[in-house]
């Protein structure tokens, strides 16, 4: 393939588009990025024209926002039902399947409906009081959905269930702790009370929430508490009360096929428990931990494999015991499957700054001197090892930095020269074998800095708390080989407010962007630096942070008082149609004042930055 040669399949390859958890991003053959559902598309950028066209006037409107996707939630519970029916099917099981959603993933109202419409017999888990005040309410006419009630419980959560019990509500009682045992003996009709065992899994699987398991674990009950709850509820007729043994591996696990040694552990402590006289035992609740694949290089299958690995790993141990005809049925609490689609959000660049200052003529001479000098050692450099040795050592070299503001200039201006020059050499060497240190790594790292018209601490806190990657997209020149790579940071006062991880894929041979800087690499990884087509088309434009359905509304932090974006909310009609709906404008100044405690503050405009509203 010649240089100038440039596919959008490669454009798909390098961001993960088009397959996997991105499968509703596509790119059309003018290379703008859009979304895809069934055989409809809508590119990006008609749904900003719409949003400016509808809401452009509107208090709250601002450039960026955050826009909803209720079908994919739908399009994702579908999905894992299919998945359970399809492996029940194959693996010829007898048990039931079953699933609750845990409301703390994301609890607003246009996430927990479309969960609920998808499914008529879905249910929701709670783990606060004031998660179950906001169930009952969602299924107040549909009280057939079952609720699971985990988290701490004090005697007025307990009291809370009782009343919904009361009222006809389907009740299943997570039981955490002796105390919290204690409580439901002193408080609950054993006739008419589900009790679900809260226990601690005993091994790790590979996640990244992993050290959640085991027995350091916030979750769940440990061994010794174990044998002290069935000792009471045997005393206090509660025994029989126990229908479901619960245990929880941890959220994001990659992997999948380890969650067939999870259902094994849980499916030996489901019969040893029968056998302890716990003859109500008929579920196994396998929790969340159903991953999201935000890098794109993960199986197609994810959804699929998890389904086949926790019933082979039920008939594994079900083949072994002599327990004939016990078959339990499975249920399990996956949010972030679900709803990690959900939403997405728009920034837009408000501002591109480049590092490096542009090539003008040195008036130290000795400066000149010194580029014609290196520029020379790097083209004479004869492998990739030699040529970054060549870097560091120059860099040793420039530790001396001029007093005077031309002197500095004209050191910046020969770095950028000679980091042009040394990824040019270096792609012609080929780094297949290089080893990618932090040194080796700092001639790649982007010349450009966007600003976007956003938060990462509201809208992608995870970033932020955990180094949760989320996959950026430009939405335009994607059918162009990438000029360069670019950082995206927020309007914030604060370092962090940066959100640069871009995901390299593993290709044989590696692809460069124009300047030289790998789009992929010959084994995966994180690298800083956003693709983008064509540089000078990048202000005003926009990039798509995806998949943040999952814990990103509900983790927000209102850092230097920005708050919420606006929201928008995109279906698709049964006709085909496209529908943009402008349903909320960002947060007011005025309302992110009253939490810091100003009630006299009367200012309704938003703080986001201003783009000539409508423009």
């Amino acid at each position: 393939m010649k240089e100038e040669e440039w596919t959008i399949g490669q454009s798909k390859l390098c961001y993960g588009l088009d397959r996997n958890d991105l499968h509703f991003l596509d790119i059309t053959k003018e290379g703008e990025l859009c979304i895809k559902m069934g055989k409809e598309t809508i590119t990006f950028s008609e749904i900003i024209r719409n949003v400016k066209a509808d809401a452009g006037d509107s208090i709250g409107y601002t450039s960026s926002f955050t826009l909803r996707l209720p079908q994919l939630i739908i399009s994702q519970v579908k999905k894992l039902k299919a998945a359970f029916a399809s492996a029940i099917k194959q693996l010829n099981y007898e048990g039931q399947f079953s699933a609750v959603y845990p409301v703390k993933v994301n609890q607003r109202r246009d996430f927990v409906l479309p969960v609920l419409a998808a499914d008529s017999e879905y249910g929701l888990e709670v783990g606060t009081k004031s998660e179950l005040v906001l169930v009952t309410k969602v299924i107040r006419n549909e009280k057939h959905r079952r609720i699971v009630c985990n988290g701490a419980k004090d005697p007025e959560y307990l009291d809370m269930i009782q009343k919904c019990i009361d009222n006809g509500y389907t009740m299943s009682i997570s039981v955490e702790s002796l105390y919290e045992a204690m409580l439901i003996v002193e408080s609950f009709n054993p006739k008419m009370t589900d009790l679900v065992l809260r226990l601690k899994p005993y091994l790790t699987l590979e996640g990244h929430w992993s050290h959640s398991t085991g027995r350091d674990s916030k979750f769940g009950m440990s061994i010794h508490d174990v044998f002290d709850v069935i000792e009471l509820f045997k005393e206090t007729g509660f025994l029989t009360c126990v229908s479901t043994i619960l245990g929880h591996a941890g959220s994001q696990i990659i992997d999948v096929a380890s969650f067939r040694r999870f259902a094994q552990f849980m499916t030996r402590v489901f019969l040893e428990l029968r056998d302890k006289g716990l003859s109500g035992l008929e579920m196994i609740d396998f929790g969340g931990g159903l991953p999201i694949d935000y890098t794109s290089a993960h199986r197609s299958d994810l959804m699929e494999l998890y389904a086949i690995s926790l019933i082979q790993g039920i008939k594994d141990v079900l083949s072994e015991s002599e327990h004939q005809g016990v078959v339990p049925n499975l249920l399990i609490e996956s949010g972030r499957g679900l709803t990690a689609l959900g939403s997405l959000i728009l920034v837009r660049a408000l501002e591109l700054r480049s590092v490096f200052p542009p090539r003008r003529e040195y008036e130290n001479k000795a400066m000149e001197s010194a580029e014609r000098q290196w520029l020379g050692r790097i083209e004479k450099s004869s492998s990739a090892e030699e040529l970054t040795s060549l870097w560091n050592e120059f860099h040793k070299k420039l530790t001396e930095i001029s007093d005077t503001l031309r002197g500095i200039f004209e050191n910046e201006m020969l770095v950028g020269v000679l980091e042009t020059a040394v990824r040019e050499k270096l792609k012609k060497h080929g780094f297949n074998q290089l080893k990618l240190s932090s040194g080796s790594r700092s001639f790649w790292y982007p010349e450009h800095i966007v600003i976007g018209n956003f938060s990462v601490f509201n809208s992608v806190g995870d970033y932020v708390l955990v180094h949760q990657h989320f996959p950026i997209v430009p939405i335009r020149d994607l059918h162009v080989r990438p000029e360069t790579t670019v950082r995206l940071v927020d309007i914030t006062c604060d370092s962090d407010g940066e959100i640069s991880q871009f995901h390299r894929k593993a290709t044989e041979v590696p692809l460069f962007t124009r300047d030289n800087r790998p789009l992929t690499l010959p084994k995966e990884g994180m690298e800083e630096g956003i693709p983008v087509g064509v540089l000078e088309n990048v202000q005003d434009s926009y990039f798509v942070l995806a998949l943040t359905g999952a814990y990103q509304d509900v983790i927000e932090m209102d850092h230097n008082l920005l708050g919420d974006l606006p929201d928008v909310e995109l279906r698709l009609t049964e006709e085909g149609q496209w529908q943009v709906k402008w349903t909320k404008g960002a947060e007011s100044v005025e309302h992110l004042l009253e939490d810091q405690g100003y009630t006299d503050m009367d200012f309704d405009e938003d703080p986001y930055m201003s783009t000539n509203k409508g423009k």
